[in-house]
């Protein structure tokens, strides 16, 4: 089975990836305080009121390109 694209988890800055050897899932860091999350939500998630946008990595510079 291929696996899912995670939607809005994919770059949340509250999602943290879990890999249990046989499988990958998404850990909702704000559903450890905040009941309204799921801590494992199913996936793509498509709309969620606790979405923020992962921002850059700590050591880049401004104008620094990642590659893939």
């Amino acid at each position: 089975m291929p696996p899912v694209f995670p939607g809005l988890c994919a770059d949340c800055a509250f999602s943290r990836v879990v890999d249990s050897g046989r499988s990958t899932f998404y850990l909702c860091e704000r559903a450890l305080a905040d009941p309204r999350f799921y801590k494992y939500p199913q996936l793509p998630v498509r709309a969620c009121p606790g979405y923020e946008r992962r921002g850059p990595p700590a050591d880049s510079e401004p104008g620094d390109k990642l590659t893939g």
